[in-house]
């Protein structure tokens, strides 16, 4: 059963990145509902969310292609009761406080100098955790 598919993507700015994502979304025959793409001021990442409508199964396959032939740092997806009980977060952690998130399901994107670019999908409870835990960390796209 279809439904409707919220694709979130951080990658690096490429000249020819939203044509290969229309063009991935085109060969799979899925039409795109909304397109955004937003610059974060503190890294060099954009951030694009793509919404559309398919089955889970499906989606999955998007993403390990969007991951692996675009090379995007990272990739989620979320249904329509994801999107009201998690978030999708780019963020700073300085580099000594990497052991204060273990507890948390945050991928670690790369390092510069004296922090980590991090991103995470984590539920709105976890996230205000987390936003307790980490006092100096500098939360980018929300």
């Amino acid at each position: 059963m279809k439904e409707k598919i919220t694709l979130t993507l951080f990658c690096e700015k490429e000249a020819t990145l939203i044509s290969k994502i229309v063009l991935i979304f085109t060969r799979k025959k899925l039409q795109i509902d909304h397109f955004w793409v937003d610059i974060c001021e503190h890294t060099s990442l954009y951030k694009i969310r793509i919404d559309y409508w398919d089955d889970e199964t499906n989606s999955k396959t998007i993403v390990a292609i969007l991951e692996r032939i675009i090379e995007v740092f990272c990739c989620y997806t979320q249904n329509e009761k994801e999107l009201e009980t998690h978030q999708i977060l780019l963020f700073k952690i300085p580099t000594i406080d990497r052991e204060q998130t273990t507890y948390y399901p945050i991928s670690f994107l790369f390092h510069e100098k004296e922090h980590w670019i991090c991103s995470s999908k984590i539920t709105n409870e976890q996230y205000y955790k987390l936003q307790n835990t980490l006092k100096k960390s500098t939360l980018q796209f929300n």
